[in-house]
Parts: structure tokens; sequence; C-alpha cells
């Protein structure tokens, strides 16, 4: 009996060790992470985490009461960061029918981002303008 408590200490002693010793693990979405090169990502929460919503730019307006994360919400007035990858101007406006722009790229601006998380415009846009050359 001492020997099988000795050797179960031994394993639980060996097992903690190992697993102290394990790298540690990566985040399951890390920030901005898979938006294609040509879309404009928009995310969830802050600093490009939680789930996207991946649009296909094209010339005109996109209003979001269409628009839907990954997870199924609704992405209306619940955007906190973006992504544009693609060659679009954009420019985010907060309710078209009392008009407030949000936040502005030009084109050609691969990779700009926008974080509103904790700002005014933080869980406001409805609608994304884009112009495409």
């Amino acid at each position: 009996m001492k020997s099988l408590k000795a050797a179960l200490a031994t394993g639980v002693a060996v097992g903690a060790a190992l697993l102290s010793a394990a790298a540690p693990a990566s985040a399951a979405n890390p920030p901005y992470a898979d938006c294609p090169g040509w879309a404009l990502c928009l995310y969830q929460h802050g600093g490009g985490t939680g789930s996207k919503a991946v649009i296909t730019p094209a010339s005109g307006n996109v209003n979001l009461y269409s628009v839907h994360f990954l997870n199924g919400d609704l992405a209306n007035n619940q955007v906190s960061s973006w992504l544009n990858n693609s060659t679009c101007q954009v420019k985010f406006v907060d309710d078209p029918a009392h008009y407030s722009d949000l936040d502005f790229t030009p084109t050609h601006q691969y990779g700009a981002r926008g974080d509103w998380a904790g700002q005014y415009a933080n869980d406001k846009l409805t609608t994304v303008q884009f112009y495409c050359p």
C-alpha cells in the first residue's frame, strides 16, 4: 500500500511539473485575426477582438441593420473596432437620419484600423459608406 501511495504521489508531482512547464495557450481569436485581404472587417469588441463581420466593399452604402457578426449577433450599433484591408475609402456613419461621421479611412490604406472601445463612437455605427476606385 505504501508503494502505491508513493507511486501516486510521484505521478502527481511529475504531472504538475509537466503542466507548469507547458507553453501558454494561444488566444482563440487573436486581435484583428483572419480578415481577408480584400475586406472590411468589423469587430464586436475593442482591439479587434470578439466576433467579426466581414464586408465585401463596393461603392455605396452598407446599412448594418442587415449585417451580422459570425456569432449571429446583429452588427448594427455593436461595432467597437474595425480593420480595412480593401482599396476603398470608408466612412463610418452613425444614424443616417441624424447624420454623424464617426471615423474615416482613405483609399489604399491596407491594414488601417480603428478602435472605439471606451470612446463616443463605441457601439454607434449604423452605416458604412464605400468609395472604391
